[in-house]
């Protein structure tokens, strides 16, 4: 970690080892928080106002109230990018509930901190090899909201450590395979695009492609059966800072022929040629 970055911290600009937030806060007694991660391309925040208009409604599902605008954030944001020199990087939101005086109840003023480390440049060769999954049957809270409630995910990934796999993917009880411990799922079956659209985070970076995949295939916003994946031809993930990563095995089964397949090589170059001609909001 850069520890000359500044990061903003409840109206304080300031390094990360300086960085710090009361352990009254119900964010750290009772995990009350919501949180948003982004990143920028050549110094430009990627779909900035999506990204916050999800941390407002992460907020609004939890009852968490935010007590700062969405333009003084959205403008904190910038400033923070501004005082970081990264030509790539990730920024970190994080909003609690605030000091809490009972240790329960939530404070009447929020507490924000912004956060910004710096973004190697995109690793093709990591895209190349694909990457392994495991599923997971553990229960998520409430994942239509991005929460500091991490507990399963963490639990998730230790288990897919364990099996050399990169990330879990959760499965519910009616055997729906629904999305990675922080990314959407994706598959194909022969031109059709498949994703789920329930009981997920909806990401910016799965709406993107989504928008992008619309252009060449047909696409379908459904469940997807744990017993479809022996059959799927090519699978992958997205977040913001993978974005767009192939599957190339999902416990021990293998898609495909093992290599990343050529509809999502063809979704990530698109991806590629809009982020790097700056066509993007």
């Amino acid at each position: 970690m850069d520890e000359q970055a500044w990061w903003y911290v409840n109206g304080n600009w300031v390094h990360p080892h300086e960085a710090s937030i009361s352990i009254n806060d119900v964010g750290v007694l009772r995990g009350y928080s919501v949180f948003e991660s982004l990143r920028t391309y050549h110094r430009r925040p990627f779909h900035l106002d999506e990204h916050l208009q999800r941390l407002y409604r992460s907020a609004q599902l939890i009852e968490l109230d935010v007590t700062f605008s969405f333009d003084v954030l959205r403008n904190i944001v910038l400033e923070s990018i501004q005082r970081n020199a990264y030509e790539h990087a990730t920024v970190r939101l994080l909003v609690t509930g605030g000091i809490s005086e009972d240790g329960v109840l939530p404070a009447s003023q929020s507490s924000l901190a912004v956060m910004v480390t710096q973004l190697a440049e995109r690793d093709m060769e990591r895209f190349a090899r694909g990457c392994k999954l495991i599923t997971t049957h553990l229960t998520r809270m409430m994942p239509e909201a991005k929460t500091s409630n991490y507990v399963s995910a963490i639990r998730a990934l230790k288990e897919a450590a364990q099996q050399q796999a990169s990330d879990a993917l959760f499965v519910n009880e009616q055997g729906h395979v629904l999305e990675c411990t922080r990314s959407n799922f994706f598959v194909f079956r022969g031109d059709t695009l498949i994703t789920p659209q329930a009981e997920v985070l909806i990401g910016v970076t799965r709406n993107v492609v989504l928008a992008l995949a619309r252009e060449r295939f047909a696409v379908e916003e459904r469940p997807i059966l744990l017993h479809e994946l022996s059959s799927i031809d090519e699978a992958f993930i997205t977040s913001s800072s993978k974005e767009i990563m192939p599957v190339v095995q999902i416990n021990d089964i293998v898609i495909g022929d093992g290599k990343p397949g050529v509809r999502t090589y063809e979704l990530e170059q698109h991806f590629i040629e809009l982020v790097e001609q700056g066509t993007f909001k």
